[in-house]
């Protein structure tokens, strides 16, 4: 499973959509993971966010048929919980080492309580020269899914039922880089930053592809209250990375990605054929040692 590659965000996004269809006509839907060998961290959040969703909207339509054949792959499913949501109540040994570093975060509040050991103990550990900066980044972020993803009407159809409009989120360290990657399913970066009446104006002659408007809204230094998107949560994640000598951030919302390279010092736009609900934010930190939560 993975949203970032072309060929692969197709047939993942195209599998979540199948399944949305059949639970929409009434069917019941029996998931098999045998052969599911690779599991992406950006993809995998993606999906455990639409299981969410669905076991609100479909109760019990929603079941596993086999287990993942590899090893770790069923370690990984039971490590995040992804068996007991679709009705598997098993013991599985969750300690190999591509597994337990991996840790799950997800809520429907800004209570920065739900990651605060995250942010604390991933500060003592980061390389970068103001890591005291990183609680607050990492909360503005998170602050941003409540505050904006899910601004539209609450009747709204295009948004999940109210319970779960989350946030979610992966974390892991391993081999000296810190992953967190951050997703909603909110009406995403595009269409929340053209809502804005006081933005519209000045984006009117803009290349309006959503990489460019991804970009804009990551590029601005002002906060929601006088221009664009989502506060200081994006731009200020931005600048945290463009001070890393490694890692660096990716930022993907409807059919636009926006991807940052601190090593290089670069930045690039990507456009996808195929939507993307929502918004993943993905960081990559060079960390010392690794963290304990």
């Amino acid at each position: 499973m993975d949203v970032t590659e072309g060929s692969h965000r197709e047939k993942t996004m195209r599998f979540l959509f199948l399944i949305d269809d059949y639970l929409s006509k009434g069917s019941v839907v029996r998931i098999c993971f045998k052969n599911t060998k690779t599991l992406h961290p950006c993809g995998t959040l993606v999906f455990v966010s639409n299981i969410d969703v669905w076991k609100a909207k479909y109760p019990s339509r929603l079941r596993l048929k086999a287990l993942p054949s590899d090893p770790v792959v069923a370690q990984l499913f039971k490590h995040i919980g992804i068996l007991e949501q679709l009705g598997l109540m098993i013991e599985l040994d969750t300690s190999h080492s591509m597994v337990k570093d991996w840790h799950y975060h997800s809520g429907n509040s800004m209570d920065a309580a739900e990651y605060r050991d995250l942010a604390i103990s991933a500060r003592d550990y980061i390389d970068h020269p103001e890591k005291s900066l990183f609680p607050g980044c990492l909360n503005e972020a998170v602050s941003n899914t409540i505050d904006h993803a899910y601004e539209t009407e609450p009747s709204s159809n295009e948004l999940p039922p109210k319970a779960v409009r989350k946030w979610w989120m992966f974390s892991q360290v391993r081999d000296g880089l810190m992953s967190v990657v951050i997703y909603d399913q909110g009406v995403g970066i595009p269409r929340s930053l053209l809502s804005k009446p006081m933005v519209q104006d000045i984006f009117k002659h803009l290349n309006k592809k959503d990489a460019r408007l991804i970009e804009a809204a990551v590029s601005s230094p002002r906060t929601s209250t006088q221009l664009p998107y989502r506060g200081k949560g994006l731009p200020e994640m931005f600048s945290f990375s463009q001070q890393l000598h490694q890692g660096g951030l990716s930022i993907l919302s409807a059919r636009g990605g926006f991807f940052y390279d601190s090593e290089r010092e670069r930045y690039k736009r990507k456009h996808y054929n195929i939507k993307l609900p929502g918004t993943l934010v993905a960081w990559g930190i060079p960390a010392s040692q690794t963290t304990s939560h």
